[in-house]
């Protein structure tokens, strides 16, 4: 069981923009720290990313990682299919329409196959989260 956390940021951009902002994966290493590569391995019947391999600099290693994405109205989510030191990769981000923009939950459960304490862990994945919701505000907005 990985270690779970979740936030919520307000972007002033529509829907749209925040959704075609999320689904471009292959641009996720021009906003997103720390993003080496995204390779779009499949699609679904609408044309959205439905698996795709990741390398990103996790500070002490490369990692390489595979993850499928379903879709739910402007909801994305995403499970681990595999990965190298990574044993769960699991999220989602759920959007809903506010006033002045696009209410974004980011919610993540992650773990890796290393012997670390619990709270390291758990900070790892608050980065994660913390980086994914600066980066997507900062592009979506500059994108509105």
């Amino acid at each position: 069981m990985g270690e779970r956390v979740s936030d919520e940021t307000t972007i002033a951009a529509s829907m749209d923009t925040v959704w075609n902002t999320i689904t471009d994966l292959e641009a996720y290493p021009e906003w997103a720290e720390g993003m080496l590569e995204v390779e779009l391995l499949t699609t679904d019947d609408d044309g959205y990313p439905e698996t795709a391999r990741f390398r990103v600099d996790a500070r002490v290693a490369e990692v390489t990682y595979v993850l499928r994405y379903s879709y739910d109205d402007y909801d994305v989510r995403w499970t681990l299919v595999e990965g190298e030191t990574i044993s769960q990769l699991d999220g989602a981000y759920d959007l809903s329409e506010t006033d002045g923009g696009t209410s974004v939950r980011y919610s993540l459960e992650a773990d890796v196959d290393l012997p670390l304490p619990g709270f390291l862990k758990k900070r790892a994945a608050k980065q994660i989260l913390d980086q994914g919701l600066r980066g997507l505000k900062a592009r979506a907005e500059a994108q509105a």
